[in-house]
């Protein structure tokens, strides 16, 4: 039943976080608000629920997976499903970027000319800044984006191939993520 695993992945999701609180709150200090990686996350909880809630009425419209129905039942299966997702993305997502000393948001490009700005925004959706201005690999937000969606893809009904959906909705999401690049990197200065 999809609850029962959507509820399994959730726990485990939990577990890792209480595991890793110790190294989490030891990286406490992630962005230009200095807010602490728990109040991040928790403001990220919230924000995804939501979303999930959005993007679940959009599902349902399109009824899809058709086999969850276009009752009420169905929509809260596909809430579930979204938020699931979500929260698995977010969880890995958060995780590894304590773990690994890496930011939690976006650094706009100290450069002014358009160009350069979208090729920051481009290279901004795989890789972080250093603190030495060098860039690495974006593991934590490329591994959390497809954790979220294959666990998302294997509770779902088997319409399609579950690598299939796991890597276009990963690369959806990375692909979503620079979209929120390009809107923090050209509003107001």
């Amino acid at each position: 039943m999809i609850s029962s695993r959507i509820c399994r992945t959730l726990l485990v999701a939990v577990v890792v976080v209480h595991a890793a609180a110790p190294r989490l709150a030891a990286q406490s200090r992630v962005g230009s608000d200095s807010s602490t990686r728990w109040n991040r996350y928790g403001h990220d909880l919230v924000y995804g629920t939501t979303l999930g809630l959005v993007y679940a009425g959009v599902d349902q419209l399109r009824t899809d997976p058709p086999e969850w129905g276009k009752d009420f039942t169905g929509y809260e299966k596909r809430a579930a499903s979204d938020i699931g997702e979500f929260l698995v993305q977010e969880t890995v997502t958060d995780i590894l970027a304590g773990a690994m000393n890496r930011p939690l948001d976006y650094q706009r490009c100290r450069c002014h000319g358009t160009a350069d700005r979208l090729g920051w925004v481009a290279m901004s959706a795989l890789e972080d800044p250093t603190p030495s201005g060098g860039h690495v690999l974006a593991v934590p937000r490329i591994v959390g984006a497809f954790a979220g969606s294959f666990a998302q893809a294997a509770w779902r009904p088997r319409t399609g191939g579950v690598a299939r959906l796991g890597l276009v909705n990963g690369a959806t999401s990375l692909l979503i993520g620079a979209g929120i690049n390009l809107y923090y990197e050209f509003r107001h200065r």
